[in-house]
This record gives C-alpha cells, structure tokens and sequence, in this order.
C-alpha cells in the first residue's frame, strides 16, 4: 500500500506528513547561519532521523550544537540551562527531533533564549512572552500532538508543579510527521504514546467550552487508535499502522490545541510533577477511566460519539457511563496495559499533595472538566488508582 504524503497548514505551523518528507526541511533551514540541535539520550539516532537531519544541515553549509540531555517530563533547570546554550551559541533557529518532552523543552527553552529571564518567569505570567526562537520539530512518537499545538510543559522543580506554557510564539514554523522514524519506537512507549492521544482526543471534545468543531477531528483520532494500536504492539514494523497511529495523533493535537484538556491531565500533571519516573501517557491511562465515567455521565451524547470506536454497544445515555469505562480500561487491557500507580513507588501518603497541586496549581484545567469536581472526587480517583 502507498502511503500518501501531503503537507497543511494549521495556525503557525507548515507540516509534511508521510514517508522521506523530512527531505522539505532542506528548503526552511538554509535561511540560518546557525541553528541548535535538540534530542533526547538515543532516540534520534535510532530512528535514522539524526542522520537525515544532519547531512541536511551539512549540504545547506549551517553550523550547528547539539545538545542531547532531554529527558521525560523535562523539569525548568534543563530548560534554563539550554535556553542559555543556545543564546551563546548565537542560535537562529533550533531543531527538536524527539517527542513530546524534546520537542516542548526545545519550544520553552526558545523563549528563554530569544527573551532572558526563567521559563518559571514565563510560565507564571511575571514576563511577557515577546518572541521564540524559529522552530522546527521532527517527531518520534504518536502521541502529544506537540508539534502541531502552542504548547510545551515544564516542570517547576522547587514546587513540583507541572504546568504548560501556552503561546502562539511556540508553534513550530515547520514540523516533519515521518511514520518511519516511529518503526524503532518500543513497544510501552508505542503504547503510552498512543494511549496519550486517546485521552487527548476524548478530553478536548468534552471541556466546557469545547467548539463544536473539535468533535468530528476527535471522533477520527479515537477510531484510528481502536484499529491500529493492536496492529502496532503486535508488529512494531508495521508502516501503515505507524502512519495512521502517526495521524491520529496529529489530529488529536489540532484538537487539543482548539479544545484543550481537563481533569485527566490535571491529576496527571500533579502525578508525574512528584514523580517523573512516572510516564505521562502511563499516567493517563492509570486514572483515566474513572474520569471517562464521570465524563460520559455529564456529556453522555459527545463521549458515546468517541468510545462507541472502542465498544458499538454503548449507547449515549447516562446509565452506560459505567460501561464506557470499562470499554476503555479494557481496551487499555487489551493492547498490553495494566498498570497502577503503586508500580511508580505511590502510596496512600502520596494522597494529600495530590490533592493540593491538582486543585491549586493545576486548578485552570479542572475548572473545564465537563462536571463539578471536588477534593473528594480528586481522591476517589487516586485511590482507586494505586
């Protein structure tokens, strides 16, 4: 089967979608002198994507660093630092090739570099954001959709609060979605990647406030994750299941950079801000049936929509909220997922922190969840996730 490429334009952002589009970075990059490099531990060069990337620059005659420090749920001092590198360096333009954590770490960091200051400044409303640095974002996983959104998280060490930098600075100017880069994707990130998307797409067409439009974009990431992750953990090599695992992801970051996301996120964040050993799609899954149950019950219509992808049985009235929950828990269960937070070193002592960071610092995303949630909502949750 061929695999179409196309490129679109949404907000700020050019991407090239398909198989060898990486070859339109070419173009983009020769307008610098001196562009940062930007990559996780192994990943890039794993993947081929490193290679591609560097022999590009190399033909266009640029100069450029790498730095390859980044690492899952990326805190502000790794930000700070390489914001600082990359202003020495004299950086025009930064390069992220990774996932989520490479790719929001290099979208915060071109803050502090174009800007000065501390991503905390940033992030907590005491400087303004003025400018970034020009991005650009190879991706490596299916998963948050960051190359597409105006997102990028952080997390604040010294309070252990996990939060985003929201900005339209901090589109990439170009993204590349290559599925190829993903065959060397391993099998739990393939499946903590994926199941981010899910909960991506189910949040954003639920929030408060959520348009209309968010709906049908949401419904497609939620189908194609149903068909095409058990293809995807049963044979990693698998392009086509890639691909489309690959587009449903980019969907459901066009959706949550339209409707965002809610309590599911929200606990997470505090989750994985006192223990980044915890990944954030592991995370995700680990709580997020309950908080689909209480979702379906208060937009039976909207989240009957998505998950009827995962169970054609359900029907969208409240009395199968319950039902709705297991259909994703067991689809979760399905492709190799049965984790709990005790796995991640969670205990019933964890419990009161993650009450306060959700609610407080967190409490922006709680205040769009589709029904009122309380302290003990909050706990009900962690505990019978652990």
């Amino acid at each position: 089967m061929t695999l179409p490429r196309f490129s679109l334009r949404y907000a700020g952002t050019q991407l090239f979608f398909g198989p060898e589009t990486v070859e339109n970075l070419e173009k983009w990059v020769s307008q610098f002198k001196r562009v940062y490099l930007v990559t996780g531990r192994k990943s890039a060069e794993v993947s081929g994507a490193l290679k591609d990337v560097t022999q590009i620059l190399e033909r266009a005659g640029v100069k450029y660093e790498r730095f390859s420090e980044v690492f899952p749920n990326p805190t502000d001092t790794l930000v700070n630092r390489l914001g600082e590198l990359m202003w020495r360096f004299g950086a025009e333009a930064v390069i992220a090739i990774g996932g989520g954590s490479v790719i929001d770490t290099a979208k915060n960091a071109s803050v502090v570099a174009a800007c000065g200051g501390t991503i905390e400044d940033y992030i907590k409303g005491r400087r303004e954001v003025r400018e970034a640095l020009p991005i650009a974002a190879v991706n490596l996983t299916h998963g948050t959709g960051t190359e597409v959104d105006r997102y990028a998280v952080t997390t604040i060490e010294r309070t252990k609060e996990k939060i985003s930098l929201a900005h339209p600075a901090i589109y990439p100017k170009i993204s590349i979605d290559d599925p190829r880069y993903l065959l060397t994707l391993p099998k739990n990130q393939t499946i903590y990647t994926t199941l981010d998307a899910l909960y991506h797409a189910i949040e954003s067409a639920t929030t408060r406030d959520s348009p209309p439009i968010v709906e049908p974009i949401a419904e497609e990431a939620v189908k194609l994750i149903a068909r095409y992750l058990p293809k995807a953990v049963e044979n990693p090599r698998d392009l086509e299941a890639r691909y489309w695992l690959l587009y449903a992801s980019m969907l459901a970051g066009i959706a949550i950079d339209l409707g965002r996301t809610h309590l599911v996120h929200a606990i997470e964040h505090a989750l994985s801000g006192l223990r980044p050993e915890l990944p954030h799609g592991a995370g995700l899954a680990i709580i997020g049936p309950r908080i689909v149950e209480a979702t379906y019950r208060a937009r039976p219509e909207k989240t009957w929509r998505l998950l009827r992808h995962l169970d054609p049985e359900l029907e969208p009235r409240e009395e199968h909220a319950p039902r709705a929950a297991k259909a994703v828990e067991e689809f979760q269960k399905r492709v190799g997922f049965s984790e709990k937070l005790r796995d991640y070193g969670f205990s019933e002592a964890d419990e009161p922190k993650v009450v306060e960071l959700t609610m407080k610092s967190l409490g922006f995303l709680v205040r769009l969840a589709p029904f009122d949630v309380s302290e003990e909502f909050v706990k009900e949750v962690f505990r019978r996730s652990l």
